[in-house]
């Protein structure tokens, strides 16, 4: 296997996963008062420092953390 196909492969992954952490976190913020706990923080870290396998998944000034993770989650279908 080539180098630019695994890396590729492992880019897809890594969507994917990314994609799954955001759903869950979402499913979280919106269902339970779960939004601010340190698992919600921690999470959130997680995210900003993952979102680089998509690209224009930066946080925009003044978009909320919902809108956001659904915009993430909306690219990373």
């Amino acid at each position: 296997m080539s180098l630019q196909k695994h890396l590729e492969e492992v880019k897809t992954q890594n969507v994917e996963i990314l994609n799954s952490l955001v759903k869950s976190e979402l499913d979280k913020i919106f269902k339970s008062d779960y939004y601010g706990s340190k698992e919600q923080i921690f999470n959130e870290k997680v995210i900003s420092e993952n979102v680089f396998v998509k690209e224009n998944c930066e946080m925009l000034y003044n978009e909320s953390i919902e809108e956001w993770f659904l915009r993430i989650y909306d690219l990373t279908k």
